[in-house]
């Protein structure tokens, strides 16, 4: 369609409406839905789309979805266009994961827009449903080893034809699910947003004509991406790098590495996952639209922070994966958790590359932050309810994980994965109304954020029991039990650790170290868990003594972490200076005296003259120095091969981190100051990590 030029004052009233109506469509969704991961915890999304597909405004909820919707409505397209036809009145059903969706349970609906005749636009939904089939009730199957034993499979469907809903596909959908009538309201739920979306940009038209609308919705993409261009002229070209592990492969214990090689050139970024490991034989896998998705999710708030998410953001980004890898999986892989799992995983990276590199230029350093809430531990439940009722649903508490720290701040306790922008969790009186259970304890996670120079958030921890029910089935699934996923960055610890236990009735104690699975619990079962906290920036060491003080009287951080993360030395709960000095100076001498397995000879290099790459390292014109003064690398090598370097227990790295056997951390210090530079936890026979590589000031 041709587009016109549009005047300011008429081009931002158009805009704006339109960002409204997606408003208002999430606002139909939540609040006619029967699933209390779209009403509480708002998994789900709502969108405008341009006739092809790219998206012009989307809700501010999920954001993996930003990558999905778009590839949906392409095959949607594909598949129907010259078979069934789309049609006026038509609307489009599907949850195929290999057709654009995330995993099965986020079920897409999408109707296409005409004006005269002509489709203009589309008009999309995304819910996750409590149970569309599979071999275990919520859809989550941690046996399944193929797709087909994860649910119904909905590849584009017509759910709606001339404006009347096929009762024959309607009734085939909910046959499926255990819980029919939740996910009926589901249905419904998306068919009247998706109406109301519809009208609302009908009547944009009629007021301001087909060519202005559709004109403003082809502009705002292309402001955006302009935008976003210019933004990533400004930053340094160069390569950074981003690593980390499963360490579970959905059936048993094991390391399988996701690592990304981020390419900045001019406007462009390349987002290259080509070193990751072959898909896993469970359902952590994601698919091509979960891999996007989570490149896009990282991407969204460092570089479009200040500016309207769209597909013109996303033409700046190219995203590679071999297929058949864990972040880009082969038919017909299983990917059930991808959400959790695989497309997870790729937004940590991505995330932390995309740190790396924003770290390096003073203008959006303040955007960078380190790792939020690496991962989610599921917990799904069924059975009979306290009323005597057949339920299913999953704890929204999950979701209350610790946000990274910034250059300047903390990280935000309970913030929650980073993709949920709008995410929030149920009260204890609003979960044990809905489920036979009972909570004995929730509150901080004590220790759960990274140490840095800012530390990061803290997740919740809590203990229930059931209550008036004899037992129920559960899915209790999560990756990054054994791997700090939520990384610190510039000498900033790792957050947290999932830790999840069980204390049966006959008083037999079952702790995890990796993904439980399916399970079974009796009366008097007591659970026990917390989950990711938030990663830390910076040199603990650097942090402010009294703020660490506030941090113990808040139970933030426990007296013993203080001591020995941050060597703050309390007494009587406050901070005695000199002996915390004394202790910070002993910790640095100790790093100063960690191996070092090269030197360089270089003249000295000035922070006024460099460009600052971390919390203390500086990148000059020849080589890589601390801001103390010491020189230490050649500019084009690695420099963690000229630190300081020594090997990190769990411990050191935080009392509420694990470490699965195969794996190590190490610690990498400036020889000349003792200052922590940088955390690494890698696979015992990977390499260290080549993690910048970029154009000296």
């Amino acid at each position: 369609m041709n587009t016109i030029d549009v005047d300011v004052v008429t081009y931002e009233v158009v805009r704006n409406r339109l960002t409204a109506i997606v408003a208002q469509q999430s606002a139909v969704l939540k609040n006619v839905s029967g699933s209390p991961l779209v009403t509480e915890a708002n998994d789900c999304n709502t969108g405008v789309y341009l006739a092809g597909g790219d998206v012009v405004a989307m809700g501010p909820h999920n954001l993996f979805h930003s990558g999905s919707m778009e590839t949906v409505v392409n095959h949607i397209i594909a598949d129907c266009e010259d078979t069934i036809g789309i049609n006026e009145g038509d609307m489009f059903i599907t949850n195929d994961p290999y057709k654009g969706a995330l995993h099965m349970p986020d079920v897409t609906m999408l109707e296409p827009v005409f004006y005269d005749g002509v489709r203009i636009a589309w008009v999309g939904t995304c819910a996750h449903v409590l149970d569309i089939g599979g071999m275990t009730p919520s859809s989550w199957s941690p046996d399944a080893r193929e797709i087909y034993q994860e649910g119904l499979i909905l590849p584009p469907t017509k759910i709606i034809e001339g404006g009347r809903t096929r009762h024959d596909v309607w009734n085939l959908i909910l046959a499926a699910s255990r819980l029919p009538a939740n996910l009926g309201l589901d249905l419904k739920a998306m068919i009247a947003a998706n109406t109301h979306a519809r009208e609302g940009l009908l009547r944009l038209v009629g007021r301001y004509g087909v060519e202005v609308v559709t004109s403003v919705m082809s502009t705002m993409l292309d402001r955006s991406e302009a935008q976003v261009r210019a933004r990533l002229a400004a930053l340094p070209d160069g390569i950074t790098r981003a690593r980390s592990y499963f360490d579970h492969d959905g059936h048993k214990s094991g390391l399988s590495r996701i690592e990304v090689e981020l390419r900045k050139t001019g406007e462009q970024l390349v987002f290259d996952y080509g070193q990751t490991a072959p898909q896993l034989p469970g359902f952590f896998n994601c698919t091509l639209s979960g891999l996007r998705g989570g490149v896009f999710a990282s991407v969204l708030p460092v570089l479009a922070h200040d500016i309207p998410w769209n597909s013109g953001v996303m033409r700046a980004i190219e995203v590679t994966a071999p297929e058949g890898t864990i972040v880009n999986a082969k038919h017909p892989a299983p990917c059930g958790a991808a959400t959790v799992g695989a497309t997870t995983m790729v937004q940590n990276t991505a995330g932390n590359a995309l740190a790396k590199l924003v770290s390096t230029d003073a203008e959006v350093r303040s955007e960078a932050m380190a790792g939020t809430t690496g991962g989610l531990m599921i917990f799904h439940i069924a059975g009979l309810n306290q009323y005597g009722e057949p339920y299913g649903g999953a704890l929204t508490e999950v979701l209350a994980g610790g946000g990274g720290a910034t250059c300047a701040a903390n990280g935000v306790d309970y913030r929650g994965p980073h993709e949920i922008l709008t995410g929030q969790f149920n009260n204890v009186e609003g979960e044990e109304s809905v489920f036979p259970l009972l909570w004995l304890r929730r509150g901080a996670n004590t220790d759960g954020g990274g140490a840095g120079r800012f530390h990061g958030g803290v997740s919740t921890s809590s203990t229930f029991t059931l209550h008036n029910t004899g037992g129920l089935h559960g899915v209790l699934a999560g990756h990054s039990m054994s791997m700090p996923s939520t990384a610190g960055l510039h000498g900033g610890m790792p957050g947290s650790t999932h830790h999840v236990s069980i204390t049966r009735a006959d008083g037999s104690d079952t702790v995890y170290t990796g993904s439980p699975g399916e399970i079974h619990l009796g009366a008097g079962d007591v659970v026990d868990w917390s989950f990711h906290g938030g990663g830390g920036w910076g040199d603990p060491l650097d942090a402010a003594a009294d703020a660490v003080a506030d941090d113990v009287r808040a139970a933030r951080i426990s007296e013993q972490a203080a001591l020995d993360l941050y060597g703050v030395v309390l007494v009587d709960s406050v901070v005695d200076a000199a002996a915390t000095e004394a202790r910070r100076d002993s910790v640095r001498a100790v790093r100063r005296g960690w191996p070092r397995t090269a030197t360089v000879d270089a003249t000295p290099v000035s922070a006024a003259d460099a460009r600052r790459v971390g919390d203390h390292l500086l990148l000059g014109d020849d080589t890589y120095a601390c801001d103390c003064g010491q020189v230490l690398a050649p500019a084009e090598e690695n420099w963690k091969g000229y630190a300081c370097r020594g090997e990190l227990t769990a411990a050191d790295l935080g009392a509420k981190v694990r470490l699965h056997p195969g794996l190590r951390a190490d610690g990498y210090a400036c020889p000349g100051c003792g200052a922590l530079l940088g955390v690494e936890v890698r696979a015992a026979d990977d390499a260290p990590l080549h993690e910048l590589q970029l154009s000296a000031k």
